[in-house]
């Protein structure tokens, strides 16, 4: 498997790669890149340049994020005397429960989780980016600000996968969404400029009041006056109440090396669980060798992970989420020893097939400077184009993260993730994610690599296929990121392989695995150090581009 499978990657490589010495970043938009290298040139930091970025992706990526969603972030700074956990996740609301979203009979109400004001949890990215900002950025938050409004209010040119998600939502737009992102009541076209005002002032006053503007000012109240038509669904207490969640980093080990990750809700425990597993079975000599064994070692580590996060994930201050058990090492050699025993004894138990289609929306952004400081950050409004709604007079799209928790035991979600009772909804609660962003630590402390990704149920083996070919089998990052890679999730019990890889996956010698060849539309954003050299990969199956010195 190790002959090259991507035969346009050295005319790639110059654009969805960049090395430099001091400053490297990887985000999902060249605008992005642009604001993180505007704003460190007047003298900021690794974290102003992921808040400048943020800010923008927001603004030119609303399929993916927005100022109404959520995200986690970790930092390490100063060779790891600052090592920060940041949840800025939405939030379910105080009169969020599942009872919204049943019939009488129990049943689900079909896509009232996906669409709609009452889809939407509370945000947090305003709060997150601001928060973050004032307390580690060097610069005045209308500095970090100061590209977002420029493209705001002057526009940007819309791009296939923008244009392809207005024009495939464009039913269920609400008529707000279908002023901002249409023209001649028609979806915006490819190349056609999209201009923001609304959202350009919401910023404009962020740079003046700061995250004050989202809980008691004039955003604040377009939001309660907007859902005074559904329920006070979301209300003044919501938003004042929010707060930013600084939970202690964990760490793991990924084939040797130490790294840093979110605690739960997010999915970094189960990748933990995944990379310890994984090293487990190389100590099996009983598996099979070659391609096989190497193949069915990566894809029983990811159906253990992907398991217990359907079992057991959830917001730690609602349910016992077990971090010292799914990390420790005797849990992994107890799944090692489960899986060696299953192989061997070829008693292979089927699970439920369970099918949804799959939305691959969020963002990911990695910043590392020469200094080992670095920055790793997942954002999302969920699904396509959150909500399909916009609150009136503001332009900013709502989420729809109430679709990330388990509505009823069973029932899978937009991504085809299925959660049990520890997921349900309830009052103030943070959702299930799996969203895992990472920063590899160096002997001295500082940062040797930031990496994370978007995609839904993908985000981690995502990660996971991207480290192994790295550090494992000792491709080059850009071909690391590149590589066609395999996914397996526990629900649907499937090995999702991508097409470029028929006729060596050796599906043939594996009868006992379901294999279905799509394309995995998961995208990483790494920035890596190589001595000297800073690297920085934006994968090449999406738009952005890696920018630096």
């Amino acid at each position: 498997m190790r002959q090259n499978l991507v035969p346009d990657a050295e005319e790639k490589r110059s654009r969805f790669e960049f090395q430099g010495k001091e400053f490297v970043i990887a985000t999902d938009h060249p605008l992005a890149s642009n604001a993180a290298i505007s704003v460190w040139k007047l003298g900021g930091n690794v974290v102003d340049s992921f808040v400048a970025a943020s800010f923008v992706i927001s603004i030119v990526r609303p399929q993916s994020t927005g100022l109404l969603g959520g995200g986690f972030a970790i930092l390490n700074l100063e060779k790891g005397k600052i090592r920060k956990a940041f949840d800025f996740r939405e939030r379910a609301s105080a009169k969020a429960t599942k009872q919204y979203y049943l019939n009488q009979d129990g049943t689900v109400i079909p896509n009232k989780t996906l669409v709609g004001a009452y889809s939407a949890g509370v945000p947090g990215n305003i709060i997150g980016f601001v928060s973050i900002q004032k307390k580690y950025g060097k610069l005045s938050l209308a500095q970090v600000l100061a590209p977002s409004i420029e493209i705001a209010r002057t526009g940007f040119s819309v791009y296939p996968d923008l244009a392809k998600s207005i024009a495939s939502s464009w039913n269920t737009l609400s008529p707000e969404m279908k002023i901002i992102f249409g023209k001649e009541n028609r979806p915006l076209q490819e190349g056609e400029n999209l201009i923001q005002n609304d959202v350009a002032n919401v910023l404009e006053r962020i740079a003046l009041f700061g995250e004050k503007e989202i809980r008691d000012g004039e955003t604040a109240q377009k939001i309660i006056d907007f859902y005074k038509g559904y329920d006070d669904f979301i209300t003044q207490n919501d938003l004042t109440k929010y707060r930013m969640k600084e939970p202690d980093p964990i760490f793991g080990f990924a084939f040797g090396n130490r790294f840093m990750t979110m605690p739960p809700p997010s999915s970094g425990v189960h990748l933990i669980t995944m990379f310890q597993v994984w090293s487990e079975l190389q100590e099996k000599s009983s598996l099979p060798t070659g391609n096989v064994g190497e193949n069915i070692r990566i894809i029983e580590s990811m159906r253990v992970a992907y398991r217990d996060r359907a079992v057991f994930g959830g917001d730690p201050e609602f349910t016992n989420v077990d971090t010292n058990l799914f990390t420790s090492p005797g849990y992994a050699k107890e799944e090692g020893d489960s899986i060696e025993k299953k192989v061997v004894s070829g008693n292979w138990q089927k699970v439920p097939n369970i099918q949804k289609t799959e939305s691959y929306n969020t963002t990911h952004i990695s910043v590392l400077d020469r200094d080992g400081n670095s920055v790793s950050s997942t954002q999302s409004i969920n699904g396509s184009l959150g909500a399909k709604m916009v609150v009136p007079g503001t332009g900013l799209v709502l989420n729809n993260t109430m679709d990330d928790f388990a509505v009823a035991p069973g029932v899978p979600n937009l991504y085809g993730l299925v959660g049990s009772k520890a997921n349900e909804i309830a009052p103030g609660k943070t959702p299930l994610s799996s969203m895992s962003p990472m920063i590899f630590l160096g002997k001295d402390g500082s940062s040797e690599m930031a990496i994370g990704a978007p995609g839904g149920s993908q985000i981690p083996t995502t990660i996971f296929n991207t480290l192994f070919r790295y550090r494992v089998q000792g491709f080059a990052l850009y071909d690391s990121a590149s590589f066609p890679r395999i996914h397996q999730q526990y629900l649907p019990d499937t090995v999702f392989v991508e097409p470029e890889l028929k006729g060596i996956f050796p599906e043939n010698q594996m009868p006992f695995y379901q294999v279905q060849y799509v394309r995995h539309r998961a995208k990483v954003f790494v920035v890596a150090r190589e001595g000297e050299k800073l690297i920085g990969v934006s994968d090449p199956r999406g738009d952005g581009i890696p920018l630096g010195f």
